[in-house]
Order: C-alpha cells, then sequence, then structure tokens
C-alpha cells in the first residue's frame, strides 16, 4: 500500500495520544483540575481511541494484507484514510472544549460516513481476491459490524435533539454502539488478519475447526447484544436472545479451544517475543468471551453494567489486552519494529506490562466493589498505571522512528 509506512506510523503517534488522554482523566481523579470537564475529556478520549487507533490501524492493516497490489494503489484508500485521521483529530480537539456541541458532532458525523465509504469499497475489493473464504467471511461481517454499529450514535444524536428517552434508552444506545464495535469489528478483524497470516504461511490443517470457529463466531455477535440488554430488561424476548448469545458463545469458545492451544497456530510470527505478545492477545479473547457469558447471571450481570471500574476493565481487556497485543505481535512480525534493537525490544516489554497492570488493578477494584469493598489507594493505583501506558506508547513511538530511520 502507498504510504504504508507513513499510516503505521501516524496510527501510534495516535495511540499516543489517546494515552495521554487517559492520563489527563486519571489525573483528574486524584487533583481537582477545576478548569478541566472530565465529561468532555472522556468523550474525546473514548472517540479519539476508536477512531484515530483502532480503526485507523485495522484499516491500514486490511488494506495492506488483505487486498491485491493494484487494489491497494487505489487512491480512495489513501482520500479515506485522510478523512479518517482529519475528522479524528477534529474530535480530538472539539469534544474536550465543548463535549457534545456543533463541531464535534460534525466531526463524528462525517468519521461515520468516512467509516461506510470504506466498508463499500473494501468489501467489493474483497471479494474480487483469491483470500480464503474464512478471511472474507470475517472482514467483511467486520466490516459490516463497523457500519451497524453507528445506530448507536445517530440513537443518541436523536435522543440529544429531542431531548426525549430515558436514561436506561440513552444506556442501551451505548452499549449497542460498543457491542458492535467491540464483539464485532475489533474481535472479528483481529482474526482476519491473524488466520489469513496463519494461511499464508501454508498451516491449513486445522481450517475445518478455525471455519466452525469463525462462522459461530460471526453468528453470535447480534444475540450475544442482548446480554448487554439483561441489567435491565425483564422482557421474555430479550432474555431468551440473551441465552441464545450465551450458548453460541460457548461453542465458539469449544471450537476456539480445539486450535487456540497448538504450536503452530503461532509460529508464523517470528520472535519469541512477538510469540508471547499473539499468546497474550488471544487469552485475553478467552477472558472477554467467559466474562461475556457471565453476565447472563442476573445479579453478576447488574452490577458489571453497574459498576463503572468492571465496565472500564472489560472494554480496556478488548482494547489494550486483545486488539493492541496482536497489532504489536502483527507490527513485529511485519517488520515495523526493529527487535534486533534494545529500544523496540524494551518498548515493548514496557507497554505489555503497562497494560497488564492497569487490567490487574481494574479487576482487583472490580472484584472489591462487588463485595461493598473499595480503597483510596486505586485511584492513584491508576494513576500509577496511567503515567506508564502513556510513557509506554511514546517509547513505542520512539522505537517506530528508530526502526524507520534504519530504513
Amino acid at each position: 500500500m502507498k504510504n504504508k509506512n507513513f499510516w503505521i506510523t501516524l496510527s501510534l503517534l495516535n495511540l499516543c495520544l489517546v494515552a495521554l488522554l487517559g492520563l489527563t482523566l486519571r489525573t483528574k481523579f486524584v487533583f481537582p483540575l477545576p478548569f478541566l470537564d472530565y465529561k468532555n475529556f472522556l468523550s474525546a478520549h473514548s472517540h479519539f481511541a476508536f477512531s484515530g487507533w483502532i480503526t485507523m490501524i485495522l484499516s491500514v492493516l486490511f488494506i495492506e494484507q488483505l487486498l491485491t497490489t493494484e487494489q491497494k494503489k487505489k487512491k480512495v484508500y489513501q482520500w479515506i484514510l485522510w478523512g479518517f485521521e482529519i475528522n479524528s483529530l477534529g474530535m480530538l480537539i472539539s469534544f474536550p472544549f465543548h463535549g457534545y456541541a456543533f463541531f464535534s458532532i460534525i466531526f463524528s458525523t462525517l468519521f461515520i460516513f468516512f467509516t461506510y465509504g470504506f466498508g463499500w469499497v473494501f468489501i467489493i475489493d474483497v471479494f474480487k481476491t483469491n483470500k480464503d473464504k474464512i478471511v472474507k467471511l470475517l472482514s467483511v461481517t467486520a466490516l459490516t459490524f463497523l457500519i451497524v454499529s453507528s445506530v448507536g450514535p445517530f440513537t443518541l444524536a436523536y435522543f440529544m435533539a429531542t431531548r426525549s428517552g430515558d436514561s436506561f434508552l440513552y444506556r442501551d444506545a451505548v452499549y449497542t454502539f460498543m457491542h458492535f464495535q467491540y464483539n464485532g469489528f475489533f474481535t472479528l478483524s483481529v482474526f482476519a488478519l491473524f488466520f489469513d497470516t496463519l494461511f499464508q504461511n501454508g498451516n491449513e490443517l486445522l481450517k475445518r475447526r478455525i471455519w466452525q470457529f469463525a462462522l459461530f463466531l460471526c453468528i453470535s455477535v447480534i444475540p450475544s447484544l442482548f446480554l448487554s440488554l439483561l441489567w435491565h430488561s425483564n422482557n421474555i424476548y430479550v432474555h431468551t436472545l440473551a441465552i441464545a448469545g450465551c450458548l453460541l458463545i460457548l461453542v465458539t469458545l469449544f471450537f476456539f479451544s480445539t486450535f487456540a492451544f497448538k504450536k503452530e497456530m503461532y509460529s508464523g510470527y517470528g520472535s519469541r517475543l512477538a510469540h508471547i505478545i499473539l499468546v497474550l492477545s488471544m487469552i485475553s479473547f478467552g477472558v472477554k468471551m467467559v466474562l461475556q457469558i457471565g453476565t447472563i447471571i442476573p445479579s453478576l450481570g447488574q452490577a458489571v453494567f453497574g459498576f463503572r471500574p468492571i465496565i472500564i476493565g472489560f472494554l480496556h481487556l478488548v482494547f489494550l489486552g486483545f486488539v493492541t497485543f496482536y497489532v504489536m505481535a502483527y507490527l513485529m512480525r511485519a517488520g515495523a519494529f526493529d527487535i534486533k534493537k534494545k529500544i523496540s525490544g524494551t518498548a515493548i516489554i514496557y507497554f505489555s506490562i503497562a497494560i497488564i497492570i492497569n487490567e490487574t488493578i481494574l479487576l482487583t477494584d472490580g472484584v472489591g466493589l462487588l463485595f461493598n469493598s473499595t480503597s483510596r489507594i486505586f485511584p492513584w493505583l491508576l494513576w500509577g498505571a496511567a503515567i506508564l501506558l502513556f510513557s509506554g506508547a511514546v517509547l513505542l513511538f520512539i522505537a517506530r522512528l528508530a526502526a524507520r530511520r534504519l530504513k
């Protein structure tokens, strides 16, 4: 792809900005900072994390990995990526100062329209490639759910414009968006890239099991949405669909277990460090799926969706533990980092440890809240973890620049 190295480097710079916003939010918890509007910065953090980091990097990897040489050269992809970046920066600048207002809504709406464009062009192109049917299924379904997820923001915009809707409907719209992003677009995209790499290396011994896993993973996304709605609903139809989603996740996990522990699944990622990071990504996926199943239990589901640290812990588990770990492993395999250089290995290990520390603190705090026990030390611990994440992201960016100079 034209300017592939530029887009990878820019995406890592965006990750630094995401981490900086996260550090700012954690700082607000331990210091007054009256000039800083927490809600507005939270909106900036979440929107830019989705747009400037995850959507950007996954789109770059989709173009680079799944399309033909001629398709990669299409100018439309460069225009779409610039559309992603410009509108992401627009949200980054406008949300902290104005929250949901004219400019932030314009930028976020334009970003959604660019995802529509990317989904349309990419899906047409990927069907013309000779990629395996598993890869096509996962990538096309991933982008379909990316588009479907926009139902959430547009529903929120309607509520805000008409000043209608109660808090339950508002949160349901948020959870719908998050579900189709995290459990749809993010998850399916990672496995599309993961399996394509596997098949490129000629490993097709487990293809039948992988096909069954991919099929059930895609099918499970829609009914499992209703697991996110059980926290306030007594509707029999919602419960039935949630149970169906839970059963499909169980089947998906079964097929995942049939190949996830095979060494050959990870053999194409070169260095031992990339191998370890990839395994951590797959472990995070397994934990994510188990946590989803757990929400079928009423008391646990209400607690999960009622306690902020648990929600944040789950979101970071997917965002950092699953997706970002996979991207790091992918970039190491692709040569985006010079693993032979000390700065690259140090940066990747440092950032990985920061992710694990962050998740451990969030998990500990969340479990404590479930048992009506917490401590004032947790905001300080989370602040420390945020410092580690930001400094780790900066180190990754420096390591990337060092690798680029060598080329």
